[in-house]
């Protein structure tokens, strides 16, 4: 990608100062812009108020009626620009069409060259062969098993969609010319992998039967991605490229492993209230232990806690252990955990699962703190091994042997978290047990392996022991005990607090897929307002493809930024790129900072950076190709925006650089603004307190609510205005006490 210039992103910041095109509303049109249709309306202001005065006559709507222009067959983002002398149309399908051509011919009209241009009518794909026959002649055959079925079905809607040709899906056995779907057991497919071939008589999919609950779906996914040239479909994207003839001929063969047993970044729970429709697939994950607890994953999740077992003898309130750890070593401790994780089992059975089919792990893992036993037996095992882990494993080996007898094929979780990372000397693990090693309170800012942690200073006391270096070394301590090794860390997501994760992520994931991870649980909460969204498509593919080279990673990168910003992607892309160097040249800050924490988090390279890492997220907003992708690209402004004063204010405060302070005040007045006017509002936290939640218009204004909250009051009391000193002093306090 091209260096952006430091001379076009001053123009870009020069033209924000001068104009909010995106976010207000005339009232008037421009007399040389008429509309066709009612829904035309918002297209027609956007356009006016973005070029303002306009010389040709622009025509705008849904309705094409004496234009001679077919509409039908447009899809539903579709759309026609035709030029006809002075007097240019656009016509659509949908609004959204409209939005996306009225974005077009702006660009065209500020080059000053505009063309005809016609976007998405009729089938991308014009003809599709196999074995040398016509699509349109194949039958889908699903093998005798609900989920093959489904995902017969969901191969049958994705060719027509890409071509016209409705294929009939049938269960049983193939017959020629036909296009099979079925299992087949390879340990080398992993839980999801998959593999194709194609003979005279049509097309075979196979898929692992490791964890049939997903991987038909992702044989059918993946082939349909890689083999038609679906970008993103995985990712629940779509972008399936024009083609007037795709043949796969006889011979032909492919397939995939998936890089982990299974892979599951978490936090997805607001982004389809802010505007991500392809967020909830599961694309993003794959392979889970079908359990009953957060989503059906294997890593662990505090289920000593969460199900109570052993719990009679637990003084945490509910008896639940969330206050309090047990004595592993006690006997009376062993006979009701046995007895209360056998109830457990027997219920899942009761209630319809298979070991083996659907129900494959149990969590037993401890509750969330680290007061452990201080009993003189516990004592002594914690002065022979090193960590109390070896009276957590000694108990976990017992009973998951005692419940082996009864229920062959299950495995049990325990953590490596919260006093256990450290391996004990010389307690193993057997071959039921599983453990989830969390990165927690570890460095957020820099790679787990932890060569970037070396030697930096850490802005925290609770990380000096818990550098990357640290934690890797233990995680590699508990790969040389056991193979079963699940990762859960965090990814730098904390709403307005978030710095950027986009090549942290390859760096993680190859590492941990090197020393033999089997597989990771990603925290990372995303609301909107980050690169995160970027980070976990990028995720998502490294998971199928972890040994594409760094120029491989980059294009894929070019393609995840066109599809999210469009023509504004390459500016995400500097941004991204600036702000990954400010992150890892700094020193080490755990994953659970606060509001408090900014300023010294992101410091002074991000501050001499904000200039032109605002003018970048500016740019990103006035190119973005839909009002989608502008979306985004303001989501990822107010992300900027928030850093950006976090780290700059106080100092020119400091300074007496009022006329720098005034700056601030006014960008960081336009947030709230912004964020409205994509539907996010913010304003409901002035008074201080959360009005009642039935007084919010939708979950999406609660949420955005909570976030600003928890992550940006401080700064809204205290940027836009130097009238309050006592409080900037104060922040400046809590400053010099962080340092």
């Amino acid at each position: 990608m091209k260096k952006l210039l430091p001379i076009l992103l001053a123009a870009i910041l020069l033209a924000s100062l001068l104009s909010s095109c995106a976010f207000s509303k005339q009232t008037a049109l421009d007399p040389n812009i008429t509309v066709t249709s009612s829904d035309a309306s918002d297209a027609a202001a956007w356009l006016d108020e973005r070029l303002g005065a306009i010389d040709s006559r622009i025509v705008i709507g849904t309705n094409a009626d004496g234009y001679n222009v077919d509409l039908s067959a447009l899809e539903a983002d579709g759309y026609f620009i035709r030029s006809f002398g002075r007097e240019d149309v656009l016509f659509a399908r949908t609004a959204d069409g409209l939005d996306r051509a009225v974005r077009r011919y702006a660009k065209m009209a500020e080059a000053g060259n505009v063309e005809d241009v016609t976007y998405h009518e009729g089938f991308r794909v014009k003809a599709i062969e196999l074995a040398g026959r016509d699509i349109s002649e194949y039958t889908i055959c699903a093998g005798d098993e609900p989920r093959l079925l489904t995902a017969a079905n969901e191969l049958a809607s994705l060719i027509e969609r890409a071509c016209g040709a409705s294929l009939p899906v049938v269960s049983g056995e193939p017959v020629a010319p036909y296009i099979a779907i079925d299992f087949v057991h390879d340990e080398t497919l992993n839980t999801c992998g998959y593999r194709w071939s194609v003979a005279e008589d049509g097309l075979m999919i196979e898929c692992s039967d490791l964890y049939k609950p997903t991987s038909p779906h992702f044989a059918v996914i993946r082939f349909v991605e890689n083999e038609l040239g679906w970008f993103g479909l995985t990712f629940g994207y779509e972008a399936l490229a024009d083609a007037e003839l795709i043949s796969i001929p006889v011979g032909e063969s492919g397939g995939e492993t998936n890089a982990f047993r299974y892979a599951c970044p978490y936090g997805d729970q607001y982004s389809g209230s802010i505007g991500d429709a392809f967020d909830h697939t599961y694309g993003n994950h794959y392979g889970g232990f079908a359990s009953t607890h957060l989503c059906g994953i294997p890593q662990c999740c505090h289920g000593m806690q969460s199900y109570k077992f052993g719990g009679a003898l637990s003084t945490s309130p509910n008896h639940n252990w969330a206050a309090d750890q047990p004595c592993y070593l006690d006997e009376d401790f062993f006979e009701e955990s046995y007895d209360d994780v056998a109830a457990f089992i027997e219920s899942q059975l009761a209630a319809g699962k298979v070991i083996g089919e659907d129900f494959f792990f149990v969590d037993i893992a401890a509750g969330d703190n680290g007061n452990w036993c201080g009993c003189k037996e516990c004592q002594k095992m914690l002065r022979a091994e090193g960590s109390v882990s070896a009276s957590v494993l000694t108990w976990a080996n017992r009973l998951t042997e005692a419940l082996d007898e009864d229920y062959p094929g299950l495995a049990y979780g325990i953590f490596g978290y919260a006093g256990t990372n450290k391996p004990p000397k010389t307690v193993r693990a057997n071959g039921l047990i599983y453990v989830t090693y969390c990165y927690d309170m570890s460095c957020d800012m820099h790679a787990h392996d932890g060569r970037d942690c070396n030697g930096a200073e850490p802005l925290f006391d609770s990380v000096k022991n818990r550098s990357n270096a640290t934690m890797s070394a233990n995680l590699e301590g508990w790969l040389d005990m056991t193979e079963n090794v699940y990762v859960w860390f965090y990814g730098m997501d904390q709403g307005f607090l978030t710095m950027n994760y986009v090549d942290l992520v390859k760096d993680d994931l190859r590492y941990f897929h090197d020393i033999g991870v089997k597989g990771f649980f990603w925290e990372a909460e995303d609301y909107g307002f980050s690169t995160g969204k970027i980070s976990k498509w990028m995720q998502s593919a490294l998971t199928w493809d972890i040994d594409m080279t760094d120029a491989e990673y980059d294009e894929y990168l070019d393609r995840v930024l066109a599809a999210m910003y469009g023509d504004g992607a390459d500016f995400i892309k500097e941004y991204c790129r600036a702000v990954g160097q400010i992150q890892r040249s700094g020193a080490c800050a755990h994953c659970w900072y606060s509001a408090a924490d900014t300023p010294s988090l992101v410091a002074k390279p991000y501050a001499e950076s904000f200039d032109s890492l605002y003018a970048l997220t500016e740019a990103a907003i006035r190119n973005a190709d839909s009002r989608r992708q502008e979306a985004r690209a303001v989501k990822l402004w107010a992300n900027c925006v928030y850093q950006g004063c976090a780290s700059s204010y106080f100092a020119a405060y400091e300074a007496g650089d009022d006329e720098r302070c005034a700056e601030l005040s006014r960008r960081f007045s336009l947030i709230e603004g912004r964020l409205a006017s994509i539907g996010i509002n913010i304003g409901y936290w002035k008074g201080g307190v959360c009005p009642p939640k039935d007084e919010f218009d939708s979950d999406m204004e609660l949420m955005a609510w909570t976030v600003w909250k928890d992550h940006a009051a401080t700064l809204l009391l205290t940027v836009p205005t130097r009238e309050m000193p006592e409080r900037v002093a104060a922040i400046l306090a809590e400053r010099e006490a962080l340092d």
